[in-house]
């Protein structure tokens, strides 16, 4: 009976050991899901990234910050491929942004930099032992640019709140970590992309 009892658990941990859970990201401020309602057609253009990553860290934050504006609003999202934005210098290229705009049809764009690096070193204690683990952690940087597509004008700049985070066995690859920081972070995300309701973007 213990055999088989062993044998199921294994089974079930194997099982699950692919899968990895993440808790659903918290609901914007009620301020914020208001304006999010009368935001126009938008447009997630891309992000300055800065370093080679070991995932694609443009392309992750434009899906997610797509998929959650289509949750909490009702504008229309663009559907384009990731732009990729050489430096951050680009942010303010206003002649660059207003072609851009012209060519999706004048939408809010969605821009800005997300920079993912290695964490600092944490000390572990293991009995009498204290170890240094190295390259178990990242620290998530971002700053939301949105843009009047029409003008290609900067409309507002904001530089979102660092997160950290430290994995734990499975947990510690560089893109779940990622995704972990942007699920606890979206809140801030959609408050600093709201405010280009306030600028009566139409």
């Amino acid at each position: 009976m213990t055999r088989h009892f062993v044998i199921l658990l294994c089974i079930a941990t194997t099982a699950c050991s692919t899968h990895v859970i993440r808790p659903p990201a918290p609901a914007p401020t009620a301020e914020a899901q208001l304006k999010l309602a009368a935001l126009p057609r938008v447009w997630v253009a891309g992000f300055a990234t800065g370093l080679k990553h070991e995932f694609d860290l443009n392309a992750e934050t434009v899906r997610l910050l797509r998929t959650r504006l289509r949750t909490w609003s009702a504008a229309q999202v663009v559907e384009a491929e990731p732009l990729s934005i050489d430096s951050e210098h680009r942010l303010s290229d206003v002649v660059y942004w207003r072609r851009l705009g012209e060519e999706h049809r004048e939408p809010l764009i969605i821009t800005g930099s997300v920079k993912l690096r290695i964490a600092p070193a944490r000390v572990v204690q293991r009995g009498v032992r204290t170890v240094y683990a190295y390259a178990d952690g990242r620290v998530l940087e971002a700053t939301v640019v949105l843009i009047d597509g029409r003008t290609g004008e900067v409309l507002t700049t904001d530089k979102l709140p660092s997160r950290m985070k430290y994995g734990v066995g499975r947990f510690s690859s560089a893109l779940s970590l990622f995704l972990q920081m942007m699920d606890a972070g979206m809140s801030d995300w959609l408050d600093a992309i709201s405010h280009a309701a306030a600028t009566g973007t139409p």
